[in-house]
């Protein structure tokens, strides 16, 4: 995970949550963008 995000971080603890932490935002944009999507969809406000 930490090399996906921060390939170039060295693999200490800091990176480690850093990289835990873009992944939570990543997993959290990507379920407005869809909960968005869905209620465009069907009509939905």
């Amino acid at each position: 995970m930490r090399r996906h995000f921060l390939p170039f971080e060295a693999d200490d603890e800091q990176s480690l949550a850093r990289a835990c932490w873009l992944m939570k935002r990543q997993r959290d944009d990507l379920e407005a963008i869809i909960t968005n999507a869905v209620c465009k969809a069907f009509g939905g406000k």
